[in-house]
């Protein structure tokens, strides 16, 4: 996977497009990228958001 394609799927992490491996690629990707400004601070917390959602129940949020 090369680095444009790891920064697509990590900034449209919620996409059913691409499985969960690919996802995690591009997540190792981006994290071994000596730097981290292209990136918005809500493209960083859907993807911690998806992490948690990997290995714990998250609550669902009230919408009102």
């Amino acid at each position: 996977m090369k680095i444009g394609e790891a920064c697509y799927i990590f900034e449209h992490i919620d996409s059913e497009e691409y499985t969960d491996e690919e996802k995690g690629m591009a997540i190792y990707k981006v994290m071994k990228m000596p730097t981290h400004n292209s990136f918005t601070r809500f493209s960083m917390l859907k993807v911690i958001e998806y992490l948690l959602s990997l290995s714990f129940e998250l609550p669902e949020e009230n919408k009102q």
